[in-house]
């Protein structure tokens, strides 16, 4: 059987993503540069500029000397030719961050969230236009949005699994939020996102097999798995907050919210503290101050939270082998927390799994929105349906 040869205008394709990996990655170069190091000829290479700056992605950025007698033109990314937006939609927080075409941050933004569910595409379209007005960035060259928010957004647009947005699943959200960004746009369930995030602030420094564990108001695991999310058939993988680890599996409030987000969240973290009979906290931040003042309730509360947490800990390691875990959100975040999971681990296992703590805080899930925005506007542009791949990810510039 004779192959089907490939159509001239898929290998011009597969030549501009070549040529646009290396700019992305290595900045402004010349042209015999480039055909150096990709293997194009310089022919081929000479096409690609022209159509990339013909299209507005690239263009001349001074000359390099080469001789006597001889300069060449050096070439760079037009940063400012299209933008890419990551939106993490909280509970009491909605974050934005822009990106230019280069992965440099131009704009950030942040803004309370509303208690009504339904106010949430337009204090979605007021953080877009904040971080378009603040980074001078032209509307119609927003390219994509990605949406992080809890839970799952399902094929009908319906965002489920997000308990601590009540009401959210009666509204059409995906078709309004779509409307109020004007552009493609993409959802992700917020601790994928992070996962994302924390991979991308990595740079080449980052496991190709990682998880991220997020401890907070809820409880949720992002997966990466040669440094692609995995997401499962029905894109609620890492739901873990439905583990069956430390309570009932089988009371009511175990199946609606799940038995470990129960015991593991916040509520549950509160709980315990008064059950050790700690004074009336309102937040677990009260508790881990307490617990740096010597307080011996916030000490057991603690302890046994890490306790349940190094049990995740052992799952994880035991179903996925990552790298490393690392652990993020406003409970999972706190240093304190991290170093006596450290300390328990020894005594549930044996095998050694690296722990550490998220090194971007609550900016993981909008930064790895923003990244996903930016892998997939690069892969619409510059790469090729007939043959499929991804261009990575440049270096987070901050």
């Amino acid at each position: 059987m004779t192959a089907r040869p490939i159509p001239s205008p898929v290998l011009r394709q597969i030549s501009v993503r070549a040529v646009m990996e290396r700019l992305l990655r290595d900045g402004a170069t010349s042209r015999a540069s480039l055909s150096r190091v990709t293997g194009l000829s310089k022919q081929t290479i000479s096409e690609v500029m022209l159509v990339l700056a013909e299209r507005g992605w690239v263009r001349e950025s001074g000359k390099i000397s080469g001789g006597v007698g001889r300069t060449a033109v050096r070439y760079e990314i037009d940063a400012r030719a299209g933008f890419a937006l990551g939106l993490d939609l909280g509970a009491s927080t909605l974050r934005g961050v822009l990106t230019d075409i280069s992965g440099t941050v131009v704009a950030e933004h942040e803004m309370p969230a509303d208690k009504n569910p339904s106010a949430l595409p337009g204090q979605t379209l007021a953080l877009k236009a904040a971080l378009l007005a603040a980074a001078d960035a032209p509307a119609d060259r927003l390219q994509i949005a990605t949406v992080a928010t809890p839970g799952v957004m399902t094929p009908q647009g319906r965002l489920e699994l997000a308990p601590n947005l009540p009401g959210v699943a009666s509204l059409d959200l995906a078709d309004q939020l779509r409307k109020a960004l004007n552009c493609q746009v993409i959802f992700e369930n917020d601790v994928n996102a992070g996962a994302l995030g924390e991979y991308w602030e990595a740079g080449e420094n980052a496991d190709d097999h990682f998880a991220f564990v997020s401890l907070g108001t809820g409880v949720g695991l992002g997966i990466l798995v040669e440094g692609r999310l995995l997401r499962g058939a029905s894109r609620a993988a890492g739901e873990i907050g439905y583990l069956p680890l430390g309570g009932d599996p089988f009371a009511a409030a175990s199946l609606d919210q799940g038995t470990l987000e129960t015991s593991l969240g916040a509520a549950g973290i509160l709980a315990r503290y008064q059950e050790y009979g700690g004074s009336r906290a309102t937040s677990v931040r009260d508790v881990f101050d307490r617990l740096n003042s010597g307080d011996a309730a916030a000490q057991r509360a603690i302890d046994e939270t890490a306790r349940l947490a190094a049990l995740v800990v052992v799952t994880i390691g035991a179903v996925i082998a990552p790298d490393r875990i690392v652990f993020g959100g406003n409970i999972g975040g706190r240093p304190e927390l991290v170093h006596s999971i450290k300390a328990i681990l020894p005594s549930v296992q044996r095998r050694p799994i690296r722990v550490e703590v998220s090194r971007l805080g609550a900016r993981a899930t909008v930064l790895g929105a923003a990244a996903m925005s930016l892998g997939e506007m690069h892969n619409s542009l510059f790469s090729t349906l007939e043959l499929p791949g991804r261009i990575g990810l440049p270096t987070l510039r901050q």
